[in-house]
């Protein structure tokens, strides 16, 4: 049976951008058009949680994730696109050079 070990985060240099409910173009740019902004609860998607106002499709896992508006969107190592909320954008990773 395997062990528990501890790993630390390669430092890899990624890019983002804050997702902030009003730029949709900007997003779907930078997603390469894995970006959807979708309708808020209703009759239409009774189940679908109210502050989630937009998706991106994580290739890696080969499916749509919800983005809450003021979260950035990371580009992966592996040009995945995932969310991330701002606090632990900050805490997981430092500003980097703009020179990618």
């Amino acid at each position: 049976m395997p062990s528990v070990t501890m790993r630390r985060k390669r430092p890899v240099t990624v890019r983002t951008l804050l997702w902030t409910g009003l730029n949709q173009e900007e997003m779907t740019e930078f997603c390469g058009g894995a970006f959807r902004v979708i309708a808020a609860t209703g009759p239409g998607n009774p189940g679908q949680d109210s502050k989630i106002t937009a998706e991106v499709f994580d290739e890696l896992h080969s499916t749509w994730v919800g983005v809450y508006t003021g979260h950035h969107v990371v580009r992966g190592v592996r040009g995945e696109f995932y969310p991330i909320d701002e606090t632990v954008l900050n805490e997981t990773y430092e500003p980097a050079d703009a020179d990618l």
